[in-house]
């Protein structure tokens, strides 16, 4: 179902109480006895032209979150919106799944409502609820038209939605040219006519700094070097014109020489095609550099939200703190404020409903271990925070 007539938003992408749990161990008879939460109830949205930094240590979620954005993960539960249309839907491989979560999202919340009711829905739930009530309430016209055009449009959204992968030498097919490579996404759209395919992408690759391109276009990837193989990955990435781009560490495994290059161009280009990122990474400098906004996930949760330098320099969460406590500092000899965090990130299989974080904080009290997780707290404008004892609900 597409929101024709949505009232102009700047937000591009909006996520909300997003879960993936993968099962990790079953019984004799085959149900699922343990799950691991890579994913645990997150929330975020990114305006169209900022950019989010997900950031923490390995095994978090954050690469989860992304290939759940790009349909390459199916969510456990929760809300996609991209440019105010519920996609998540769009994101279950078999219809079944995506009848199931409109019946569990929608119908049984609208059905039990009346028409008066229904119209006071504020926002995109609100756009459903009139279409439902628009529909007489008919449960089985209100899931067809959901998923009318199914197909055509998980196309669509694999167009507006794109990713960049961390390992340049694994996403590229060395069986295939750089001019193949590139243009793969317009031919499985079926997008313009061969000229217009050679075109683009003689274009796009003088975008990322390959050039002159026709020098590329025939080459193999095992002819380029790894910031070359790179650009050609950011490139096959924008080929379509994406509004928003998941890109997962994409400088990671590229030599410290080249990175602030890549790092320069994927901004402008950002600029250049009015592209919002969600920006994977461990590096906070990488973070600080990429992003408007940040989120700090530690064990499949956000612990800490907020503009990037906010957060940055005032930061409250424990896990944050700690951190930026790892990053090296030129002077040996100047002190760190902050404690060092003990142990190592607990495993996330049926992790306790306490807080995540209470075994290794240096300020955990009794009131974090006996309640659940804490929720995030806007502790000042823009600037929320999960801890009891950052936002004074300790006890």
């Amino acid at each position: 179902m597409q929101n024709e007539s949505v009232v102009a938003t700047d937000t591009i992408l909006k996520v909300e109480n997003l879960r993936k749990l993968f099962p990790a161990e079953r019984r004799l008879f085959g149900s699922v006895r343990y799950f691991v939460h890579a994913v645990d109830d997150i929330s975020f949205e990114i305006i169209r032209g900022d950019s989010l930094a997900l950031v923490g240590e390995s095994g978090c979620g954050k690469t989860t979150t992304g290939k759940i954005l790009v349909g390459l993960y199916e969510p456990t539960s929760g809300k996609v919106f991209v440019e105010q249309e519920d996609v998540t839907p769009l994101l279950y491989e078999g219809e079944s799944s995506a009848r199931k979560y409109i019946e569990s999202t929608y119908l049984e919340k609208f059905l039990s409502m009346s028409e008066g009711d229904l119209k006071r829905i504020e926002g995109v739930e609100g756009l459903y609820a009139q279409r439902f009530a628009d529909l007489g309430k008919n449960r089985s016209k209100f899931i067809e038209e959901f998923l009318k055009d199914r197909r055509e449009r998980v196309g669509q959204l694999r167009r507006r939605v794109q990713m960049i992968f961390q390992d340049p030498y694994e996403s590229l097919n060395p069986r295939m040219t750089i001019y193949d490579i590139v243009a793969e996404p317009m031919n499985i759209h079926d997008v313009g006519t061969i000229k217009e395919r050679e075109e683009r992408v003689a274009d796009i690759l003088a975008s990322v700094g390959l050039t002159p391109p026709e020098t590329f276009m025939f080459r193999f990837p095992h002819e380029l070097s790894g910031g070359q193989r790179q650009r050609v990955a950011i490139a096959r990435a924008l080929i379509l014109n994406p509004s928003f781009v998941v890109a997962d560490e994409p400088t990671s495994m590229l030599d410290v020489s080249i990175r602030t290059g890549i790092m320069k161009l994927m901004m402008k280009l950002a600029q250049d095609y009015n592209m919002s990122y969600l920006y994977i990474t461990h590096d906070l400098a990488v973070a600080r550099y990429m992003s408007n906004n940040i989120a700090v996930m530690y064990l499949g949760k956000i612990v800490e939200t907020g503009a990037t330098e906010e957060v940055l320099h005032h930061p409250l969460h424990p896990y944050t703190k700690a951190l930026l406590t790892a990053v090296p500092i030129p002077d040996p000899e100047e002190k760190r404020g902050e404690p060092n965090i003990k142990g190592s990130v607990p495993k996330p299989i049926n992790p306790p409903k306490r807080c995540r974080f209470y075994n290794r904080c240096p300020y955990a009290v009794e009131h974090c271990e006996k309640s659940d997780h804490p929720p995030l707290k806007e502790v000042s404008p823009g600037h929320w925070v999960a801890c009891y004892v950052v936002s004074g609900n300790a006890g």
